[in-house]
């Protein structure tokens, strides 16, 4: 009887599961229908709330988590912008105060003794450029190095308050064979670097042993980087009969750029130079600074290395043949840090590089074969500064080349209202 009752009972009409029609008067149900209605449609309600109130949460917090990346991102440049202008800063600092001890202001005559002791240097000590050190250490280190009363202490405080980390690395590029020289016509010059270029190439049995089992002849691998970027069209020593016979064979076909390296990293596209070669000599190159034909036509100082600043490897590869064999390189390395050591520097002019060329090689500078200690002095004009600001997740990193000028240089650009009277020449600027 229950069950007839029950299925037999007047239900409301529905739209899409919703009543929308009255129960009989006469329904027991009554109360509890509209119950459930308003149950559905609260909770419905809530839901499209809760589905408002968490997009209004994840837009505000990402939101938030931007503009504290954009906070960061922009701290970290100015730290990074901060750390390259103060390497410059020191760097030109450090060049008038050797002009002043040397009485020379017109910067000809000094002997700049870039290296190891050198003030800009020790900035790389106290702020190393692959492990940053937080900036609260700026003061500490202007103080201990006397900068405090050259420097002014409000911007030392403003980039204290930018907090986060700084790098700073300064790299004399003097002390690195200029492979663009070969990009002007000056026969004589590129022939020096290319006698550079060879001796790094077969410096020990380790680099000959190398060049062997991957088939490179050293003496043709410098001749087809000179062919590459120098003007001559015609192929000499490399191999080939024409200098473009092997790019003529890539997929699409090159020829010879014929002119100056924009970075060493264009090494890559020479015939012969493959990444294994590109990463172990790389760091002895540099296409800085750009050559021209009247300045290369006036002096050798194109192809010339500072002694002090170049890495001891590298110049013991230059002099190997007086060097020998056996513990000869022992021995190099072993008095090469007892100058160091002692003095800060390997020579600090042209009459001490060849004292010093003859205690570590036994090389004479008035034989035969002088040229090569020709390529050796104590001047550096061209430098490779970074600088790096690390705040939070963000780094930013500022890479400029600059070029030192002379007084006459000086004078001519600041003649020239086009150009900032700075004493020094930006040649590459680059910023991540």
């Amino acid at each position: 009887m229950n069950k007839n009752r029950a299925k037999n009972k007047i239900r409301p009409a529905t739209q899409f599961f919703f009543p929308v029609g009255d129960l009989p008067e006469d329904s027991t149900d009554k109360s509890k229908s509209e119950r459930g209605i308003a149950l559905m449609v609260a909770v419905m309600i809530i839901s499209i709330m809760m589905m408002f109130a968490a997009e209004f949460i994840v837009s505000s917090t990402v939101n938030l988590t931007r503009a504290s990346a954009q906070r960061d991102n922009i701290r970290a440049e100015y730290i990074a912008k901060s750390a390259a202008n103060w390497a410059i800063w020191l760097n030109l600092f450090d060049y008038g105060l050797t002009l002043q001890l040397k009485a020379d202001t017109t910067g000809g005559g000094a002997a700049m003794l870039e290296g190891i002791g050198t003030l800009w240097n020790k900035l790389d000590d106290a702020f190393p450029y692959d492990t940053p050190l937080d900036v609260s250490d700026i003061a500490a280190f202007s103080q201990a190095m006397g900068l405090s009363q050259v420097m002014d202490s409000k911007v030392l405080e403003l980039i204290q308050s930018l907090g986060g980390a700084m790098g700073v690395k300064v790299e004399d590029e003097s002390s690195r064979i200029n492979l663009n020289v070969c990009a002007t016509a000056q026969t004589t010059q590129c022939n020096s670097v290319m006698l550079q270029l060879e001796a790094l190439l077969t410096c020990t049995e380790i680099e000959k042993d190398f060049m062997k089992n991957n088939d490179h002849k050293p003496s043709e691998i410098a001749r087809r980087i000179r062919d590459w970027v120098d003007e001559n069209p015609s192929a000499d020593g490399s191999g080939y009969s024409e200098e473009n016979d092997p790019y003529q064979k890539r997929s699409p076909p090159l020829k010879a750029k014929n002119s100056a390296l924009d970075s060493v990293d264009d090494l890559l596209l020479v015939d012969g130079w493959d990444r294994e070669l590109h990463a172990y000599f790389s760091p002895y190159l540099t296409v800085w600074p750009y050559i021209n034909d009247g300045e290369a036509a006036k002096s050798k100082e194109s192809v010339k290395l500072n002694i002090n600043a170049m890495q001891p490897e590298a110049l013991k590869c230059l002099f190997a043949r007086e060097l020998g064999d056996g513990d000869a390189a022992e021995k190099f390395a072993k008095k090469y840090n007892e100058m160091i050591s002692k003095n800060g520097k390997v020579a600090g002019s042209e009459k001490e590089i060849k004292e010093r060329l003859l205690e570590l090689f036994n090389f004479n500078s008035e034989g035969s074969d002088k040229e090569r200690g020709s390529w050796m002095t104590t001047n550096s004009s061209t430098f490779r500064v970074k600088g790096k600001g690390i705040v939070g997740e963000q780094t930013r990193t500022l890479e400029y080349v600059i070029k030192r000028l002379n007084k006459a240089q000086f004078a001519a650009k600041s003649a020239d209202p086009a150009n900032p009277n700075a004493p020094w020449s930006l040649l590459f600027f680059r910023m991540n």
